[in-house]
């Protein structure tokens, strides 16, 4: 029973509150401003790597080719 009223007292104590007016957004930027935006500069996780399409080789050859220790 002291659960419940623990419960029910911040339930009627906040239905009973004045409700939380937010602030005004005028200060706050548009949204398609276009003003706000900038094209992004190349760097390097915009660059591209230009790969050529090739057959698959035989994976214990290419295992081997990039050991650290090289071929075994």
């Amino acid at each position: 029973m002291k659960i419940l009223f623990a419960a029910a007292v911040p339930l009627a104590l906040a239905g009973c509150a004045q409700p939380y007016a937010p602030p005004v957004a005028t200060p706050l930027t548009r949204a398609a401003d276009p003003s706000t935006s900038r094209a992004a500069r190349p760097g390097p996780g915009v660059a591209n790597t230009l790969r050529t399409i090739a057959e698959p080789e035989d994976w214990r050859r290419l295992n081997d080719a990039q050991a650290p220790g090289g071929s075994s």
